[in-house]
């Protein structure tokens, strides 16, 4: 959680970035609480998009087909744990995409360096 969080790329939160960090769990906790409808202390997989979507996280069917590939258990439900991960995993990979989209395009161009240093690092 602390590499996703981490904005200067030192393995290592500040007060305030953890208290951010603390936050979001707290919300995507309650956000999975509310979409975890049959109280199994997972999400179904169909439950999951508009769990991202109450997350603030708007994904396609590609999308949600590389989540049922990666983030799901046999039983194509997602656990407490691995929908922590999830969510954060995604801010964090739209954040990064953003920040190289200096124009809004929905277009990003990046040297094979910072491509290893994104994927590798996160």
């Amino acid at each position: 959680m602390v590499i996703l969080m981490d904005r200067q790329g030192i393995a290592h939160l500040n007060w305030p970035e953890f208290q951010t960090l603390w936050e979001k769990i707290r919300r995507w906790t309650d956000i999975f609480l509310v979409f975890d409808t049959n109280k199994t202390n997972r999400l179904e997989y169909q439950e999951v998009a508009p769990a991202l979507k109450a997350a603030g996280i708007h994904v396609d069917d590609l999308v949600m087909e590389l989540v049922g590939l990666r983030y799901t258990e046999p039983d194509m439900t997602v656990s407490y744990p691995g929908f922590l991960y999830l969510v954060m995993k995604l801010e964090s990979m739209i954040h990064k995409f953003q920040s190289y989209d200096m124009i809004g395009m929905g277009i990003v161009t990046i040297s094979y360096r910072q491509w290893l240093q994104m994927t590798m690092y996160n």
